[in-house]
């Protein structure tokens, strides 16, 4: 923590710390950029074969793991509807608007952790619907292509 002795000195040290901040290197031009593809983020790396290959006990590991993560985030947004009533202001002068700050960022209304909270749980719900049904669909493939392999097998076209 620094002391600061006026404002010629707070400037000072505002300055100092913006020029820790910049960057060191050459910044990137917008000629240089690419444009945005609309492929996503992640590469997929091609192995030299034409499937894609799902296990469905990673899938269910997964699945655990964010289940986890939900109890998790469930047990914050407890906490943050217990802590969210307002306490008492104090006699300072900038109580009200710290009170009117902090009961903005604690609360339910936008911008507070709790929205942040649920918008986070109903994403993360989202998500593991879609996992879910990647998953079973993928499973009932596999199925419908095992017994179409057998049906060869066999010499039938049954199914």
């Amino acid at each position: 923590m620094v002391k600061v002795h006026g404002k010629a000195e707070a400037e000072r040290i505002r300055d100092e710390l913006r020029e820790q901040r910049r960057p060191s290197g050459p910044v990137g031009k917008a000629g240089q950029v690419g444009k945005p593809t609309g492929e996503g983020a992640a590469d997929i790396v091609a192995d030299g074969s034409d499937r894609i290959e799902l296990d469905p006990a990673e899938i269910a590991d997964a699945l655990k793991a964010l289940d986890e993560r939900q109890q998790v985030l469930e047990a914050h947004l407890a906490d943050a509807r217990e802590l969210g009533t307002p306490l008492a202001d104090g006699k300072g002068p900038v109580s009200v608007p710290m009170r009117r700050s902090f009961a903005r960022r604690g609360g339910a209304e936008e911008g507070g952790v709790q929205v942040a909270l649920e918008s986070y749980l109903a994403e993360l719900a989202a998500f593991r619907a879609a996992i879910g049904l990647v998953a079973e669909q993928h499973v009932r493939t596999d199925e419908a292509n095992a017994s179409a392999v057998d049906a060869v097998a066999r010499g039938t076209d049954e199914q």
